[in-house]
């Protein structure tokens, strides 16, 4: 059993993490450049902050691994820029709550990735779960398209992110069992940041000319929801189980919603709250599932 100071230190770590990525959605918002450029400055400076701190070290980890775990490492980076890309994106289209709670349902392809590609055994628990929070997104979803604007773009944009999050949880997953949090986020955020540049480049969004107070939020936005708030969760994995982690997680669409209402005055209908509602509470039953099943594996 854990001493009361540790656990203590342990809860404190999380609430710091969950506030952090709490104001992603807010800082994003105040962000005025194109999301492109944000996925590309939030990843950079997050990778040159690992490589002055543990670029050595992170090296001879990598170094010590098979060419195949790079590989894996690279397609994390990929869907790290792609997750970024996409839900910040989202986040222009609409609301915080509809954005922040779908692009929460990664732990649902994840259970669903594990299911079908890693062909382990799941809980029918588990799909009543993946029923329930499909019900919730489509509530969302369909309210919003029913308004007559674009947010249902937004929402759509929010689940692929939540997808190619799912790509970004499934690597790591795998990559963590080798490698130090810091050796795996430099490579995985220095990769999603090339990602993110020629994609900038391909599609012509500028990432130069920016005034200073822009450039002032791309570090807000690199340092407050990615080193903080991510390194945060990373460093409870040592602690916590992985979907206990995740489910902490979960209160960051609440923490967005309430900073959203109170920063940028957004109010949510009832049917959205209703979807959100019932989303958070499908994705709840998945990982409370997981939890079952690691704890019955030993």
């Amino acid at each position: 059993m854990l001493p009361s100071h540790f656990t203590l230190r342990v809860s404190g770590v999380v609430m710091i993490g969950l506030v952090a990525v709490s104001f992603a959605s807010i800082l994003i918002r105040w962000c005025e450049a194109p999301a492109l450029a944000i996925a590309f400055y939030r990843l950079l400076l997050a990778s040159l902050f690992f490589a002055i701190f543990a670029g050595k070290s992170a090296l001879r980890e990598w170094q010590a691994l098979p060419r195949a775990a790079l590989r894996i490492g690279v397609l994390s980076g990929i869907a790290l820029a792609a997750h970024f890309a996409t839900w910040i994106t989202s986040l222009f289209y609409t609301s915080v709550a509809s954005s922040t709670v779908l692009v929460s349902t990664a732990p649902i392809f994840v259970a669903l990735g594990t299911r079908f590609i890693l062909r382990e055994p799941t809980r029918p628990a588990l799909f009543a779960g993946i029923v329930v929070a499909i019900i919730g997104a489509i509530t969302i979803t369909a309210t919003d398209a029913g308004g007559g604007h674009n947010s249902w773009r937004g929402d759509l944009l929010a689940l692929g992110g939540a997808i190619a999050g799912s790509v970004y949880f499934l690597a790591g997953r795998h990559l963590r069992r080798q490698l130090s949090t810091p050796a795996y986020v430099m490579v995985s955020y220095s990769v999603g940041a090339l990602t993110a540049w020629l994609s900038a480049v391909l599609l012509q969004t500028p990432l130069a000319g920016f005034s200073g107070q822009i450039f002032g939020m791309f570090v807000l936005i690199a340092l407050i929801p990615q080193v903080i708030g991510h390194t945060s969760f990373n460093w409870a994995l040592k602690h916590l189980s992985a979907p206990t982690v995740s489910v902490l997680l979960l209160g960051e669409p609440i923490g967005a919603s309430l900073l959203a209402y109170l920063l940028l005055g957004e109010r949510l209908g009832g049917w959205t709250i209703f979807g959100g509602v019932m989303t958070l509470v499908g994705v709840g039953i998945v990982l409370l599932t997981e939890v079952r099943e690691a704890a019955s594996r030993g």
